[in-house]
């Protein structure tokens, strides 16, 4: 009897289930992250403590079952989560799925990008969607320019249900300076506790009558601005601000690195390049965005390539363009002025979306 107790098979009413899904950029995959779970009330659920030896391979998810044994194995729905680097190999955060006690809360990386965290392109998508999601950094010793080490988030906000997202919507501040909510921390330990809210938020149920014309309420916080403590989007308030933003010029595919006002470093792999035929991607984009790390980048459908070192992007040279453009046959930069020039640029591996 005893032997049968011992090896009785988990309870999976008493377990959380996790998932982590990674990019697939040149530099996306890494080391498995610790993983902690608090419930409604910031009691602890459950941890995973990392994997020194754990790698989550570019644009797949990696996943874990864990017993609810901080929470006496009760059956406990998770609310909060962090997510911290012990290693030093970065991950390119795509998407977290948590489940526990019939709840599934999903988060994307799309979030942290709409908060100017540091983000890259990626081509993870799910859900039989061909939109591919963003991916956003984090890693243990800050390697390549990365700033955060670790994430901690309120998974039950981030539902997509139409009043929570009208809340965000109309004030953008209850998404991304709200530390309880979503915070990208450049310290952080693995047993380090998160903010929770206090009191716990209460939500709507139900749209305004029914009349899809008003102001949907599915989902809604009644107090929208509980939680919101901090200037900076993203981290915590005092954290090195490594990038400034930045006012593009005209769209010619020529830019002034002055008026741009590129600041600190924006390419992690300067010796690779990514090749994206996917529609949904844009090397504009990616050049321009304040807070965007990876290496170069060229978006085919829309013909340009982005150089993430000087933060510049260039139109792809066709026939009717030979000059001030990027040569995607010989990966080289043809431009007029020699300062636009990239000397010593030598791609040694290049990647294709």
């Amino acid at each position: 009897m005893a032997n049968a107790l011992v090896n009785a098979a988990p309870d999976p009413n008493k377990q959380t289930q996790v998932a982590l899904s990674v990019g697939d950029g040149s530099n996306n995959d890494g080391s498995v992250p610790h993983v902690a779970l608090w419930d409604r009330n910031g009691a602890r659920i459950a941890q995973y403590r990392g994997n020194d030896d754990g790698h989550i391979k570019k644009s797949t998810s990696w996943s874990i079952s864990l017993d609810n044994e901080q929470a006496d194995d009760k059956q406990v729905a998770p609310e909060y989560a962090s997510i911290v680097m012990q290693e030093g190999d970065a991950i390119c955060l795509a998407m977290i799925a948590i489940s526990g006690n019939s709840q599934t809360w999903v988060w994307t990386g799309d979030v942290g990008y709409t908060c100017d965290a540091q983000w890259y392109n990626s081509k993870f998508t799910t859900g039989g969607s061909n939109i591919p999601m963003k991916c956003v950094w984090l890693d243990a010793d800050h390697t390549g320019g990365t700033i955060a080490k670790g994430l901690g988030i309120h998974l039950r906000d981030f539902t997509g249900d139409a009043g929570l997202i009208y809340q965000y919507d109309e004030d953008q501040r209850r998404l991304c300076q709200n530390s309880a909510r979503m915070t990208f921390y450049p310290e952080i330990d693995p047993d380090s506790l998160i903010p929770f809210f206090n009191p716990p938020l209460d939500y709507m149920s139900a749209t305004v009558d029914g009349d899809p014309t008003k102001i949907p309420t599915g989902g809604a916080i009644t107090a929208p601005d509980q939680g919101v403590d901090r200037q900076m989007r993203a981290y915590p308030d005092g954290t090195k601000p490594w990038f400034k933003a930045k006012r593009s010029t005209a769209r010619s595919g020529v830019h002034n690195r002055r008026n741009l006002k590129v600041r600190g470093l924006k390419n992690n792999k300067p010796e690779r390049l990514t090749i994206s035929s996917n529609p949904h991607h844009s090397a504009i984009e990616l050049c321009e965005h304040p807070s965007s790390l990876g290496d170069d980048f060229v978006a085919t459908v829309e013909g340009t390539y982005c150089d993430m070192q000087t933060g510049k992007w260039w139109y792809l040279c066709t026939a009717e363009i030979r000059n001030n453009c990027f040569d995607l046959a010989s990966r080289v930069l043809k431009a007029i002025s020699k300062r636009d020039q990239a000397p010593g640029r030598n791609y040694t591996m290049t990647r294709e979306w």
